[in-house]
């Protein structure tokens, strides 16, 4: 008898155990009291883990926004935030002193925080809104008992309105282009170590059904993240219903639909500038600014501005470089987010501004001046880089689709194929590889498919060609330069079938541009910092590779002189009697058991409308 009570025992603290740790700390309570909101709001967790909010007042939807921000996304927002303010040596030590130096060399906490008290009185009022529900959530249970955080041992300060608006910047900061990484040093480090990078490979399109109703595709991309970057959220007011992309911390909406209108906006900042000064003809001006190290002890970094220019570097004597950027000056945003929100064509100041808006009554408008446009037989395409034109190419070619169209044909792919198998002809290979490898190209039909091998051959070869001192489009003229490109495309094409032999194997059938190419996507600190628990939890993940930088489909290339960015998010909306909003991304959920066996390799594709709720919170006013 008594071993039978000691087994009862023993079940009964397992499934105490079970549930205080699965259901008291995993799932989030079913109502709780936030101070500040006018009436009750209903929050609500969707299929797909899409949000939902039911207010009565705007006000009350972004306090639940910011509650839902900080219930679900604490450790990438208060990581970020870390980031912004110039903190993060406190937490992760002497490693991040470099990273800390450029944040606090920029000015973006001392900025962020004027910026605040420059804010007009009803964007304030609604950034204090947002806090409050944020605030409210990182004093949960499930979110102060969240895996990284209790793993790492971390404090959660308190949150303050304008940690916002230094996100923001943040965000701003890391959308400069690469171009700008060598002039400002540590901007590399930091993208590599937030793994948020890449966004000039984001774009949309605009075209039109065989109904004459309006679609608008999107996509972002945005590093090698494995966390989820963005939150969708259905807000439904007693006006109006919005569906809006948001970035947890912020109240940023770089896509989103209103009743009236529904808008995308490329991931741009205000160019910066660099600028060679004769030292003696500036009047610079001291800046100081100090931040903590893990030992108690202070750095202080000393930098000097003339104006709104900041001294980057003194690269010769009596020669300063200077760097004017907007993110230099208390600017904030926040007004022109809120104005999307409200049916207004926004006026940016920190970020760029450029996109695309459709309008209820069936038409689009260009936002500001994207890098890209790219003319459709019944719309527009809008990029930030040359392969966004083949796209568009393509769209040429394709009818209008319900969904984001899972093409992965290149155009690019196709004409240089034509212009370059021709060179191999002439050649007799005499090892039997080489000619197969040769039969495949010849017989590749341009499409970046997970099991395409051309497609590994022929991105290898032409990216050996290019770092050999090749350029594309080949010359046509039958000239000296023109053989001597000749020699280098055979040249590469016999050394990229040895390189591939040797890192994939010499069975062809291996060569799939899934294994060629992955797609690796890493965990923020983990990444950098082997030392810390869990490390083979938070090990970077690998997912077989697909699509191009000149497809429809997205994927990386070794053509691409840049750090892979595999993450991206996708969306669409169909402008007609009934509106239609979908979202596709890969969310992966590494908390589960089992859970590197069951993520999902491809992305997967939700409706943001209202659907039966897995969750239900009720929030009610203090």
């Amino acid at each position: 008898m008594f071993p039978f009570i000691l087994v009862l025992l023993g079940l009964l603290m397992v499934f105490s155990g079970y549930h205080y740790l699965v259901q008291a700390v995993r799932h989030p309570p079913s109502q709780r009291s936030i101070a500040g909101l006018q009436a009750p709001v209903t929050l609500q967790i969707l299929p797909g883990h899409l949000v939902s909010i039911r207010a009565a007042h705007l006000d009350d939807a972004l306090t639940a926004l910011g509650y839902a921000h900080g219930l679900w996304h604490s450790w990438p927002l208060l990581l970020w935030r870390q980031a912004a303010l110039g903190r993060q040596t406190e937490w992760f030590g002497p490693s991040t002193v470099l990273l800390d130096s450029l944040v606090h060399a920029l000015l973006l906490p001392e900025q962020s925080r004027t910026a605040y008290e420059q804010l007009p009185s009803h964007a304030r009022h609604r950034l204090l809104a947002y806090t409050q529900g944020l605030q409210a959530a990182l004093l949960e249970r499930p979110t102060t008992l969240r895996d990284e955080q209790v793993l790492l041992n971390l404090p959660i300060d308190p949150w303050q309105p304008w940690h916002s608006l230094a996100i923001e910047r943040l965000l701003a900061l890391l959308m400069l282009p690469h171009t700008t990484d060598e002039a400002i040093a540590g901007l590399s480090a930091l993208r590599s170590w937030l793994h948020l990078y890449g966004f000039h490979h984001s774009m949309a399109w605009v075209r039109s059904t065989t109904d004459g109703s309006l679609q608008c595709y999107m996509r972002y991309v945005y590093g090698d993240l494995a966390l989820p970057f963005f939150q969708e959220v259905l807000i439904l007011l007693p006006d109006d219903t919005l569906r809006l992309v948001t970035i947890p911390g912020t109240l940023l909406f770089l896509a989103g639909q209103t009743g009236q209108h529904t808008w995308y906006l490329l991931p741009t900042t205000q160019p910066a500038t660099l600028e060679r000064r004769p030292r003696t003809a500036l009047s610079l001006q001291p800046v100081y600014t100090r931040f903590r190290l893990p030992d108690g002890s202070e750095r202080l970094l000393q930098r000097a501005q003339a104006g709104d220019a900041l001294v980057l570097a003194e690269p010769a004597p009596d020669t300063v470089l200077l760097l004017r950027w907007a993110g230099l000056t208390p600017v904030s945003d926040l007004p022109a987010w809120l104005a999307l929100l409200s049916n207004h064509v926004p006026t940016f100041r920190l970020f760029e501004g450029a996109g695309i808006r459709l309008t209820a009554d069936g038409r689009w408008h260009l936002l500001g001046h994207p890098r890209i446009v790219g003319s459709l037989n019944d719309g527009v395409l809008i990029g930030q880089t040359p392969w966004h034109q083949w796209i568009a190419h393509r769209l040429r070619d394709l009818p209008p689709t319900p969904a984001f169209p899972d093409d992965a044909h290149s155009r690019w792919a196709h004409q240089q194929l034509a212009t370059l198998l021709p060179v191999l002809d002439p050649l007799r290979f005499t090892d039997t590889l080489s000619h197969e490898a040769y039969t495949l190209l010849r017989n590749w039909d341009a499409t970046y498919n997970a099991a395409s091998l051309g497609a590994t051959i022929f991105d290898y070869w032409i990216s050996r060609y290019l770092e050999s001192g090749g350029t594309l489009p080949l010359p046509t003229s039958p000239d000296p330069l023109r053989s001597h490109y000749v020699q280098v495309l055979q040249a590469a094409f016999d050394a990229v079938v040895d390189t591939l032999a040797h890192r994939l194997g010499p069975d062809l059938n291996l060569w799939r541009w899934e294994r060629a190419h992955t797609r690796r996507l890493a965990f923020p600190v983990w990444s950098h910092l082997a030392h810390l628990p869990a490390a083979a939890r938070y090990a970077p993940l690998l997912l077989p590779g697909t699509g191009h930088p000149s497809t429809l489909s997205w994927g990386g290339s070794p053509l691409l002189r840049e750090r892979p960015a595999p993450a991206f998010w996708e969306g669409w909306t169909t402008l007609s009697d009934t509106t239609v909003f979908s979202v596709r991304r890969l969310w992966l959920e590494i908390d589960r058991f089992m859970a590197r066996y069951r993520l999902p390799t491809r992305p997967s594709a939700w409706p943001l409308h209202p659907t039966s709720p897995l969750h239900t919170i009720r929030l009610m006013p203090r």
